[in-house]
């Protein structure tokens, strides 16, 4: 019997709205794409450093696209992209990507505004999201990927209890440049272990 990679299990995605204090988690909608866009444009050079859809990021436009895209993706279940909101002011994003159901495993990605960073947001934010994909998700593997030399990136992962599997070498293109990554993993019995 074959097995729909994409259809095992139904979506935990559509109702998510996860808070912690100040933080809430919420995925995108339309009329985020505003604030969106301007928190890219104003850390454009920061952001773009380590991340390769910040050139492709250059109106408004594109912000709502890529939130129009968002939603797509999360209907068909293929990636969840969060809103990271401090005291109601969206401050960056959140989320699990490349979604294999079969598998059971995710990628977990995130950034966060210059001015919100270095208040342990990201870490407080990922980690609900760690307790909603191993706990309501059924994912049994969670990868983070960063450039090395993205050391704030780098500790988010260690701070989660994410194990160092490598580095791939020349393994994300950002702008000119092809970045050496990082590869971490946390497992659920792991994350189990530790809660």
């Amino acid at each position: 019997m074959l097995h729909n990679r994409h259809q095992t299990f139904a979506s935990p995605f559509e109702r998510v709205d996860l808070r912690d204090g100040e933080l809430r988690l919420r995925p995108l909608v339309a009329s985020d794409a505003p604030s969106l866009f301007r928190l890219i444009e104003a850390d454009r050079e920061r952001l773009g450093r380590w991340l390769p859809w910040v050139e492709e990021t250059c109106t408004e436009a594109d912000s709502a696209r890529f939130i129009a895209d968002a939603a797509d993706e999360r209907q068909r279940r293929r990636s969840l992209v969060l809103g990271l909101l401090v005291g109601g002011t969206l401050a960056g994003t959140v989320g699990l990507h490349y979604v294999d159901w079969f598998d059971r495993s995710a990628e977990l990605g995130y950034w966060i505004t210059s001015r919100a960073e270095g208040r342990g947001y990201v870490t407080r934010a990922a980690r609900a999201v760690l307790v909603f994909a191993f706990r309501s998700v059924g994912v049994n593997r969670l990868i983070i990927r960063c450039a090395v030399g993205n050391e704030r990136s780098r500790q988010v992962a260690a701070r989660l209890g994410f194990r160092h599997e490598g580095v791939a070498r020349e393994a994300q293109r950002v702008g000119d440049r092809f970045l050496d990554q990082h590869l971490f993993a946390l497992l659920r019995r792991e994350f189990d272990a530790h809660t």
